[in-house]
């Protein structure tokens, strides 16, 4: 081997070497949604129904899942759906359905989840896409609302730390609408995953304590426009689309809805966690204002409905909780005075910051953005067709709640926080 082939050789071990140290540092710091980890989180799984209003599917929303075993060996995952859709009392009921699936090498498959996906050896090949059956996977019931986890195990059942699991959800509207944002991957130690008790998953590895899997984010980053207001590409585009009662209300509202859920989960007694989280909302001015909210179990909403749980319909004047309700009755849209409004904030955009409060647990994060356009029927101002299109994204995370926690690094004492999924006791 020449000197100079040799020299090359060893620089490019060196830049091999300082990319596993560079990526070693990352896995121990954060949970990503382009890396695969052995714990898989779907933030928001929603099927509303297929509603019918004077005939036509009114908002019916429903999730695609896709996952994907991104190493050359079968891989066996536990999933769980989580259905937190309000009881009659406003409790989220918290139904758990499991499952199992297998994945063989460089697997992805699909299933939309109101159908879910049943055993049959033709599916999947020239039709679908969806690959060779991986197991038998229930559909959720109608208006179910909730999250869908999935965890790497080995063969017998126990969490396996080999970081081979991604995916993605799209949230697809029956107008054909869609709405696509990445699982949430959490990374393991490979050497401390699967270790006694199995079944408990603990959330605390990170660049100052060499534990279990990787701890959740310790503050979520939003940027985002100011509730209430308009669209001004759509209203530039045509102004009729966004013509309201009269040229000083126009109505082509932008919305934006976060769905936020606890780290922490106990399948084994079924019991959810509740975290605090604080919004420190920045505006264009660098003015700042705040607000804050609880999570049980999982909670979606739209920003306004943090401070303001109702409102008033923008044409008729009644009192209103959603959109919806003022749209299907031809009364415009839910206005409301929030923290996050336009009339609170002033500018039309803004950036805040979530973190969870004191010793609480570390919450996932996922945003969309819906934007309406409107149009009224001539001579009556009570006629009412709104379109809308939904966009979502993963918020940017910082930090991890172990660290921010830990007394050791500046954190409050009682800390450090650990955020534990159990798992049921056959694990």
């Amino acid at each position: 081997m020449s000197k100079a082939l040799g020299m090359r050789c060893v620089w490019g071990l060196c830049g091999v070497l300082v990319g596993v140290l560079a990526l070693a540092s990352v896995t121990r710091a954060e949970v990503s949604t382009d890396v695969s980890g052995s714990v898989l989180v779907f933030p928001k799984v929603i099927w509303t129904g297929a509603g019918v209003d004077d005939g036509e599917l009114a908002l019916e929303r429903d999730t695609v899942l896709q996952l994907t075993n991104t190493s050359n060996n079968l891989v066996h995952v536990a999933c769980f759906y989580v259905d937190a859709r309000p009881d009659f009392f406003g409790n989220p009921v918290w139904q758990i359905t499991d499952f199992q699936l297998w994945l063989t090498r460089q697997q992805p498959t699909h299933w939309v989840a109101s159908q879910g996906r049943f055993i049959n050896p033709t599916d999947g090949f020239g039709n679908d896409g969806s690959g060779l059956d991986p197991g038998a996977i229930p559909p959720v019931s109608e208006g179910f609302q909730g999250e869908l986890k999935c965890i790497q195990v080995d063969a017998s059942g126990v969490p396996f730390g080999g970081n081979n699991l991604k995916g993605e959800a799209v949230i697809r509207s029956a107008d054909g609408d869609v709405s696509k944002h990445n699982a949430i991957a959490i990374l393991a130690n490979p050497e401390l995953a699967g270790a006694d008790p199995a079944n408990e998953l603990r959330l605390d590895n990170s660049p100052n304590n060499f534990g279990e899997y990787n701890a959740c984010p310790n503050t979520t980053l939003l940027d985002h426009f100011v509730d209430g207001v308009n669209d001004q590409v759509i209203e530039n585009l045509n102004p009729a689309w966004c013509e309201g009662e009269d040229s000083e209300s126009p109505e082509c509202p932008i919305r934006t809805y976060l769905t936020l859920l606890p780290c922490t989960q106990d399948f084994e007694n079924a019991q959810f966690a509740a975290v605090t989280v604080q919004f420190a909302i920045v505006n264009e001015l660098e003015e700042i204002f705040s607000a804050s909210t609880t999570v049980q179990c999982w909670e979606t909403f739209r920003l306004a409905d943090v401070d303001a749980p109702t409102g008033r319909c923008s044409l008729s004047g009644d009192s209103c909780v959603t959109d919806e309700q003022c749209i299907s009755s031809d009364e415009g849209f839910c206005n409301k005075q929030s923290v996050f409004s336009i009339g609170s904030i002033g500018t039309s955009t803004a950036f805040t910051r979530i973190t969870p409060v004191d010793l609480d647990g570390a919450v996932l994060t996922v945003a969309e953005e819906v934007r309406f356009n409107n149009q009224l029927v001539p001579d009556s101002p009570f006629d009412q067709t709104s379109n809308r299109t939904w966009a979502a994204w993963n918020p940017q995370a910082i930090g991890n709640r172990y660290d921010a926690t830990d007394p050791a690094q500046g954190g409050p004492a009682g800390g450090p926080v650990v955020d534990t999924i159990t798992l049921t006791d056959r694990f």
